[in-house]
């Protein structure tokens, strides 16, 4: 005899309650049980659409794959596993790797028949072919996902309860914990840096008008970002177990100093016109007395950011061993930044294999940008070095994942939310791995037009057009899509090992998410 599949009946947590079969389950106001939701993306940021042909809300459309988990004799099938067979069985589709990132309850009717579900919202990319199967779908199609919502919003009759649902949730993704924790630390580290600018400019006035504008505009300079770098340090510090939010203020300030010195360097290196929307700051000053004297007063600017970061740390309210610990790391993560600078800028003019690319990706910004911040908190924190281990093991994938999603943006980001020209990479010719990429996978006549545009001095938007074009094609924006999301999943397997405290999990878990859902 051959056991008929059965539901799994849940609570609004999701807590296995029991199971019950498909009709009873729908009819009436049927049983509350487990259901999902895929959406599948393309390398476009399309989303993947079907028109589903099935007795509840027929005709309607739906996301790309739509069922429930069942219980097949003594087996509970994994949301994995349900997605996938729900995929085939509808889209043609094989296996693709998705993650829950939300859920929500719900109850639909339709006639008789009812949804009443607990539905997890799971996501992948899926580049593709696609053979839907007649007998459960009428038709599909690829839409931009910000023109999905917008269709909704003008047709929502078109479109099932929970596709609608999905849609708000997915495209609003909860970085609410997250958002917590960053909120509260902003609010002090804003006053806290504004103070010390303040002090800084009325202290230097004594030198000249020059060196309290240097103050004036260094203070202008750092008020934009997002601060993250600070954020992590505060971050080590709550991992290390402290909660004294000022004492920490100083080592977060410190970084972001710094983070401001290494910027306008970098702007200087890259010969960027702007900065978070603004003039970078050797353009500001060579409006004085010409280029030469904007460069020099700029490196000089951010030379005095970078020894301010040291004072800062000098005159903290830390034990004289946790200070020599703290400049002894903080000297480290600095030289080995400047050891990826310099890797990165003789890339650019040499060819560089894919390991030589991660190894910059290493020093310039996994080490810079995760793992530094995040041990220095740690170590002012008083942190174990088992502790900092487990950092290092969850900062250097998302290091790599925020590099890489970096790289993405920097070719495909818009002007309006990027801060900077969408072609200040294609100008500089960095040796990014998504271009690298991109030269390996292109047939031979793309991989030319892309390596006579790429450093083209002088290139145009129609030139970045063609370029996206290539790499689009080559496969490598997928190729770099996919490489974020496994270092991403790496640094995700650390998490537990780092803090029981759950609502620190949920932190760390969230800035992941957010390292390669960000848009700037």
């Amino acid at each position: 005899m051959v056991t008929k599949p059965q539901l799994i009946v849940v609570d609004e947590n999701d807590k296995t309650l029991g199971f019950a079969g498909l009709e009873e389950s729908h009819l009436g106001r049927g049983k509350h049980h487990r259901a999902f939701v895929t959406i599948l993306l393309d390398s476009k940021e399309r989303v993947i659409l079907q028109r589903r042909k099935h007795r509840l809300f027929n005709g309607f459309w739906d996301l790309t794959a739509i069922s429930h988990p069942l219980k097949i004799g003594k087996k509970v099938e994994s949301y994995q596993q349900a997605s996938d067979r729900a995929l085939k069985k509808e889209m043609g589709i094989g296996h693709v790797k998705v993650k829950k990132i939300e859920a929500f309850n719900y109850f639909a009717k339709d006639g008789k028949n009812c949804e009443n579900e607990y539905c997890a919202i799971l996501t992948g990319e899926y580049s593709g072919k696609i053979s839907p199967n007649k007998e459960e779908v009428y038709e599909y199609k690829r839409v931009k996902f910000d023109d999905f919502l917008l269709n909704i919003k003008k047709n929502p009759e078109k479109y099932t309860p929970w596709a609608k649902l999905a849609a708000e949730k997915y495209s609003n993704e909860d970085f609410s914990l997250l958002n917590e924790e960053l909120k509260k630390f902003i609010g002090e580290f804003s006053k806290y840096q504004q103070q010390f600018f303040i002090r800084r400019v009325n202290s230097s006035g004594k030198y000249s008008s020059l060196i309290s504008n240097f103050y004036k505009d260094l203070a202008d300079f750092s008020s934009g970002g997002k601060k993250l770098r600070p954020f992590l340090v505060y971050l080590g510090w709550i991992i290390a177990g402290k909660k004294d939010l000022p004492k920490i203020l100083p080592i977060a300030l410190a970084f972001e100093l710094v983070h401001s010195f290494l910027l306008i360097h970098d702007d200087v290196i890259d010969r960027s016109d702007t900065r978070r929307g603004k003039p970078t700051l050797h353009n500001k000053f060579e409006k004085k007395f010409g280029s030469h004297y904007g460069i020099s007063q700029a490196i000089i600017l951010g030379d005095i950011a970078c020894f301010e970061a040291f004072k800062l740390i000098a005159e903290s309210d830390f034990t004289d061993q946790i200070k020599i610990k703290l400049i002894s790391n903080f000297s480290v993560v600095l030289l080995e930044t400047g050891y990826g600078e310099g890797l990165d800028v003789e890339y650019t003019y040499k060819k560089a294999s894919l390991k030589e690319i991660f190894s910059v990706t290493n020093l310039k910004t996994a080490r810079y940008s995760f793992f530094g911040p995040l041990i220095l908190g740690a170590i002012a924190g008083g942190a174990e070095k088992s502790l900092i281990s487990k950092l290092e093991k969850f900062a250097l994938p998302l290091g790599s994942a925020f590099q890489l999603t970096d790289d993405i943006l920097g070719t495909f980001g818009e002007e309006k939310t990027m801060g900077k020209s969408p072609i200040s990479d294609l100008v500089e010719g960095k040796n990014t791995l998504l271009v690298y990429k991109a030269k390996e996978l292109a047939n031979t006549s793309d991989r030319k037009v892309l390596t006579t545009l790429w450093g083209k001095g002088l290139a145009k938007i129609p030139d970045l057009k063609k370029v996206r074009e290539i790499i689009e094609k080559s496969g490598a924006l997928a190729w770099a899509k996919t490489e974020s999301m496994k270092e991403t999943d790496k640094a995700k397997n650390f998490v537990n090992s780092i803090s029981s405290d759950h609502k620190l999990q949920e932190v760390l878990d969230q800035l992941a998410d957010f390292v390669v859902r960000r848009k700037n």
